[in-house]
């Protein structure tokens, strides 16, 4: 661990043992469940979506500003079916511009949702969007050029959950808010009267924004809800502009059966998953035989170390307590998903990008004039910060790449729109067992990290899709650029 990387953990520590956990409760509150819209029985007429500006108590009492969608802070629950197209009425009623991008679909890039799809104030953008793929837990944020970073910290993301026939005859916890629990995982910084803000320097645009108070589903943890006696479901997305998140189960392991995008081959027992910005992870949890268990979460690259170093560094976000209602009674699956390995020989194309985050003045003032928000620095991938009217490079449909990442510095999750891939390897070495299955988030810092990635969906030079580092301050900041798929 190099200096900066401990001074980055050290700070973490001492944020998560220190003042941040002033706003943490001494006692557990109810989980909020967040609203749901379950559209697998049909649609009726289009689907609206209002983005606005409200205010928001997180739980302290205080009341912050905020974004929501249809709601007075993130959004609601969609629950849709493959086979199904979406057509949604998406209104921007805030001051500004903003974007909705739909995160892990695998969709054609007029209606991705990314920068090139702005709708501005008083607007309603009004996508028809196919949903093609497996089974999967999506989500939904803001995607401004420049903005995304303010705009997905004040709310403006939710959850989209797809469901098959193969996931809906399941043996597996489905009953929504009873034992099927969305959790949206955010870390949050509060000033003195509880009030969350938000604010950038140079070390918040160098490392992200980080805050010191972990929230889940818009309230500060530690959480509490009460499931019959049985299997529990949790599909939980980290949600943080910048933080990495270690999770960990209070007893036992952590039982995970899927990834970002959807069911693992076989179900996956694990001490403790990390989580970047952006990932999701579907878990279960076996309250058969124990009358509660705590799913764990430690801010920082490495949990343990924390703890070890600092103490206090791990909090119960959530504790589930059984109660005398039977649940669901079934077997710990073994078998999910039919996955083949991955074969690089598929490929036909090999690509290269090298994430930077010390370019030198020439290029800030240039990413400064192309929209990007860096506080008078820049990042770039390639040489070269983000531009709206540049594309960086040309896929053809159908084919299968191998996309090799690097950094200069610290740990970066990257995505790529459009579809999934499957992980080749992660920092050099194979990704641990529970990112074999299907992802568009990888972790990138020593050595290089490998993806192969078929590109099914077109994206023409006026709607391209987005490659880019996942930690918000640092998309604004130019660590992006752009693809076309004709």
């Amino acid at each position: 661990m190099n200096r900066r990387r401990f001074l980055k953990a050290s700070g973490a520590g001492v944020a998560m043992a220190g003042a941040g956990m002033g706003w943490a409760q001494t006692g557990a509150r109810p989980l909020p469940v967040l609203a749901m819209t379950d559209l697998t029985g049909g649609i009726e007429g289009r689907i609206a979506l209002g983005l606005a500006p409200a205010t928001h108590d997180f739980g302290n009492g205080a009341a912050s500003a905020t974004y929501g969608i249809n709601s007075s802070y993130l959004g609601p629950v969609l629950r849709v079916k493959q086979g199904q197209t979406l057509p949604f009425d998406v209104s921007n009623g805030l001051a500004d511009p903003t974007t909705l991008h739909w995160h892990g679909l695998h969709i054609p890039g007029p209606v991705d949702g990314g920068p090139h799809q702005e709708i501005a104030p008083g607007q309603t953008w009004s996508p028809d969007v196919p949903i093609q793929q497996r089974a999967s837990m999506n989500w939904f944020h803001s995607h401004t050029h420049g903005r995304t970073a303010q705009q997905t910290y004040k709310g403006l993301a939710g959850v989209m959950l797809i469901e098959d026939d193969a996931s809906l005859s399941a043996d597996l916890p489905r009953s929504y808010g009873v034992d099927d629990f969305t959790l949206v995982l955010q870390d949050k910084l509060f000033d003195g009267a509880g009030r969350m803000r938000y604010e950038v320097s140079g070390e918040v645009f160098e490392d992200g924004f980080q805050g010191d108070t972990l929230v889940v589903n818009g309230a500060i943890a530690p959480l509490a809800q009460t499931v019959p006696r049985g299997l529990v479901r949790l599909r939980i997305l980290n949600a943080c502009n910048a933080r990495f998140l270690t999770l960990s189960m209070a007893e036992g392991p952590v039982q995970v059966i899927a990834s970002d995008g959807g069911f693992l081959a076989a179900r996956v027992e694990a001490d403790s998953i990390l989580m970047s910005p952006g990932e999701r992870y579907e878990i279960l949890v076996d309250l058969r035989r124990a009358a509660s268990n705590s799913l764990n979460v430690s801010f920082g690259e490495g949990g343990g170390f924390l703890a070890g170093l600092f103490g206090g560094a791990e909090t119960a976000a959530l504790t589930l307590n059984s109660n005398a209602e039977p649940g669901l009674d079934a077997a710990l699956p073994d078998a999910l998903a039919n996955l083949a390995p991955p074969e690089p020989s598929a490929a036909r194309v090999t690509r290269s990008f090298a994430l930077e985050m010390d370019t030198g003045a020439d290029l800030a003032a240039l990413a400064a004039n192309w929209g990007n928000f860096c506080g008078g620095g820049a990042m770039a991938i390639n040489g070269q910060p983000m531009k709206m009217d540049r594309i960086d490079e040309a896929v053809r449909r159908g084919d299968t790449e191998i996309w090799r990442i690097s950094v200069d510095d610290m740990l970066h999750p990257f995505h790529i729109h459009g579809g999934s891939f499957r992980i080749l390897s992660q920092n050099g070495a194979p990704p641990p067992a529970y990112a074999q299955g299907w992802k568009d988030m990888v972790h990138v810092e020593d050595g290089w990290s490998e993806v192969m990635m078929r590109f099914d969906h077109e994206a023409p030079a006026d709607a391209p899709y987005m490659y880019h580092c996942h930690i918000l301050e640092h998309e604004d900041c130019g660590m992006m650029g752009q693809f076309t798929v004709t």
